[in-house]
């Protein structure tokens, strides 16, 4: 009866160690995912400059009909200079990324339509390394977490 309960423990904490492997790597891919958003979201207004007569705040509802976008903040009243770009982003684009967004504000749509693409192909870049972290996070994390709880275990014993 003792091994039974050891064992069970055993695969207890092995599998709380990978599900904490699971919620650290769905965190890499989170910070991905609103990187990846945030490019489409300039890209997106970007286009919608091109093609239409709007400003900020109309083009901000507008891009809140889209969930990937509402959840960046559209939508909810903002002016472009309001909009905060995402966490996972390094500290030093983040500050030029809102800097340009506040010159978005008062800038012609010729300079509009190539600071957005300018803000996107900066997004885009930052994208791939993290996209490249949430892909080894997913494969590794929960395998660590597992050995971890194993080993935990096995001191335990």
């Amino acid at each position: 009866m003792t091994w039974t309960l050891k064992i069970v423990g055993i695969l207890l904490l092995a599998g709380c160690g990978a599900a904490a492997g699971f919620l650290l790597a769905s965190r890499a891919r989170e910070s991905w995912r609103s990187v990846h958003a945030f490019g489409r979201l300039m890209e997106y207004l970007q286009s919608a400059i091109q093609y239409q007569a709007l400003t900020g705040e109309q083009l901000l509802a507008r891009a809140a009909n889209y969930p990937e976008f509402a959840r960046l903040g559209a939508g909810q009243g903002l002016r472009l200079g309001e909009l905060m770009p995402p966490a996972a982003l390094d500290e030093a684009l983040r500050q030029e990324l809102s800097a340009d967004l506040t010159t978005l504000e008062s800038a012609p749509r010729d300079k509009a339509c190539t600071l957005l693409t300018h803000m996107a192909a900066l997004c885009h870049s930052q994208e791939a390394d993290l996209r490249a972290a949430a892909n080894t996070a997913a494969r590794l994390y929960p395998r660590l977490g597992g050995c971890a709880g194993i080993l935990v275990a096995l001191f335990l014993l």
